[in-house]
Formats: C-alpha cells, structure tokens, sequence
C-alpha cells in the first residue's frame, strides 16, 4: 500500500512519487465563494481524475458543462480541456493524475495565452440543478 497525502497543501509530485505509484500527481485544492477564486483553463498529456470533496459549482470540459457538487467524480482525457467556470458553494477537489508516458509533459498545459491566464471564478448562489 502506498500512502499519498494530498490534504494541508501536500501534494504527489515527479519528485517525491513512491517507487512503483501508477500517478504522476494528486493533491487538493479550493475554489472559494467568495469571489477570490481564479482558475485557468488548461489541459493536460494524460488522464486526470477529480474528486468533488466538497461544494458545487460549474465546470467546463471540452464544450460541456456539468453542474457538480459533493461526490461527483470528474474525468478528462489525454488533451481535454477543463475549466471551473462558477463556484455556488465553497469547493474543495481532490485529483489524481495517471503516470506520463515517454515524451509527456507534466503539468497544466495550455492552448492560447488567454487559457494561461488566470480568469476570476465567479460565485453564483444559483441553486444546484442535474
């Protein structure tokens, strides 16, 4: 069994991933209600799974967008983009990333300068509808 913090800002990283661990990265992160939250649209070479812990909000995936909340599990392929584009309640994510394949690339990748920017994730107290 291999153990991977991901809480209190730990992370899983190239540099600190387990012998034999089939992940290239997880850990956590907020998306606050407040009006605070910025986030970037981005991509990524591998697979990578989320894990809504906590909250709702609106996310993009491709040309899609799903109203998420408290213990949907999210999935994006190799090469699609993903976004948060509203935040209803306070959100907290856990994600896990496969491993990368010879010649990936780690990390948020982006399509245009615009993607790299961080965009404000506005709070919207619109109720939660699937």
């Amino acid at each position: 069994m291999t153990l991977i913090r991901a809480g209190a800002r730990h992370k899983l990283t190239p540099d600190n991933r387990p012998a034999g661990c089939p992940a290239s990265a997880a850990g956590m992160f907020v998306i606050r209600d407040d009006g605070t939250a910025t986030f970037d649209r981005h991509h990524h070479d591998i697979g990578e799974f989320w894990f809504i812990a906590a909250g709702s909000g609106t996310v993009g995936i491709g040309e899609t967008t799903h109203q998420v909340t408290a213990g949907d599990i999210l999935y994006t392929a190799p090469g699609q983009d993903h976004d948060i584009l509203t935040v209803t309640e306070e959100m907290r994510v856990f994600y896990l990333s496969a491993d990368l394949p010879p010649g990936a690339r780690p990390g948020h990748l982006h399509r245009t300068p615009q993607d790299a920017a961080k965009h404000p994730v506005p709070a919207s107290r619109a109720g939660h509808h699937d």
